[in-house]
């Protein structure tokens, strides 16, 4: 009897009666022994509801900033579709902004050239190899693109057409060396023939040969097409003279020219279809 008072298992009967008498008590305080078993089962009970409202707040918490993110995400998708629209709209105000100074440009031209009949091209591909800067354009036969017609824009001579198709044509530039044209020199009146080779080209520069040694011809003054065979117009800008040397053979000399027109960065040409012969000018071959 000793050892079951001393036991672990006496102590807890004495600690849940002494539990019970207090509810007991406490009831019996506040309401009679009616609520004993309510009180009992409130004093489980509550700390377990406690327990699941803070888990069903918490999931309300975590719903609520789902559904955030869900409506950050939509805003986010709507404000990307508005900024693709503008930069759609902006690349469609830059092509009708091109086409007006191209058409401005093309109304100067034929103020100034009334005879000129012009396809308006495009370049749609370059060889990255080519370091003379040719490339294709997209006008062809159809918009009465041909074979050794020249290729300008408003600033001065590009280059001659050489190949074509229904809708496209190959553009040799000025700056090649297989490209020669009748030239002379709007101030001196010193005619020759300009040519290109890869180093000029790389400067944007070409050459005109077989000028007098008694030529007039100076830095700064202009050179222009003469119209000699026909194959170009009389008077198309083409470049200004940065340096005259003699050759070597002594007899004559070349003067170095930059173009005008910004030929490795062209994007819009004029193809010249047709254009009045002059007085002196031959048909071409």
């Amino acid at each position: 009897m000793k050892d079951f008072l001393k036991s672990v298992g006496f102590k807890a009967l004495v600690v849940v009666a002494l539990f019970l008498v207090g509810i007991m008590i406490y009831a019996a305080s506040t309401g009679g022994f009616a609520t004993i078993p309510a009180t009992i089962v409130s004093a489980v009970v509550t700390p377990l509801q406690s327990f699941a409202a803070g888990i069903a707040e918490g999931m309300h918490d975590f719903m609520g900033n789902f559904t955030d993110s869900g409506e950050l995400r939509r805003q986010n998708e709507a404000l990307q579709e508005e900024i693709n629209e503008l930069r759609r709209n902006q690349i469609e105000l830059d092509e009708t902004r091109r086409k007006l100074e191209d058409y401005k440009e093309f109304l100067e031209l034929k103020d100034a050239h009334s005879d000129y009949k012009f396809a308006d091209g495009k370049v749609i591909s370059r060889d990255p190899s080519d370091k003379s800067y040719n490339f294709t354009i997209n006008v062809g036969s159809l918009h009465d693109v041909e074979a050794g017609d020249p290729v300008i824009t408003s600033e001065g001579l590009v280059g001659v057409v050489y190949e074509v198709t229904l809708n496209s044509a190959k553009v040799r530039t000025i700056l090649d060396s297989a490209t020669h044209v009748s030239a002379y020199i709007s101030r001196s009146g010193d005619g020759g023939i300009t040519s290109g080779s890869l180093t000029l080209a790389a400067e944007g520069m070409l050459r005109i040969d077989n000028l007098s040694k008694e030529t007039g011809a100076t830095v700064g003054d202009y050179v222009a097409t003469s119209g000699d065979g026909g194959t170009y117009p009389n008077g198309l800008p083409i470049g200004r003279i940065v340096s005259v040397e003699p050759d070597s053979d002594g007899l004559t000399m070349t003067a170095t020219i930059r173009a005008f027109a910004d030929i490795k960065n062209v994007t819009n040409v004029f193809v010249l279809t047709d254009f009045a012969q002059t007085a002196e000018s031959e048909p071409a071959e």
